[in-house]
């Protein structure tokens, strides 16, 4: 399951896009996530290629994972979830080398466990500064 997450004003455009992956596999209508709401600030993706009885695959490897973030168009990427389990035989290796292959490492910010990072709005959506109040 994914998600979307805007914030700003209850009116007008937000000022900050997030696109939560979740647990999930690539499939044609995750395209719909960029045709719906252009300008996605930035997603964290879900990877690890889980695989369920040896045969399964329940979570993105890094193939799948960087065809996401093309897909979504996300301006940065914070991958996540990639190495929790035993069941997971995608490292993230996998994904930085693919997300490379495609053109898009400078998308990529990655955080430490228990670590945090700050994300901002893409350079093209930063809301203009308020203007100064009148005196």
């Amino acid at each position: 399951m994914g998600s979307l997450l805007e914030f700003g004003p209850p009116e007008g455009e937000p000022r900050f896009r997030l696109c939560i992956s979740g647990d999930t596999l690539m499939y044609d209508e995750i395209g719909e996530i960029r045709r719906r709401y252009p300008g996605i600030d930035a997603g964290v993706v879900h990877l690890g290629g889980t695989r369920l009885l040896g045969l399964l695959t329940v979570t993105m490897d890094g193939r799948q994972g960087a065809q996401w973030l093309e897909t979504t168009g996300c301006a940065t990427a914070v991958p996540v979830h990639y190495d929790d389990y035993t069941v997971m035989k995608s490292p993230l290796s996998d994904f930085d080398k693919e997300v490379g292959r495609r053109g898009m490492a400078a998308r990529l910010r990655h955080v430490e466990r228990g670590g945090t990072i700050t994300i901002g709005p893409a350079a093209s959506r930063t809301p203009s500064p308020a203007p100064h109040p009148a005196r």
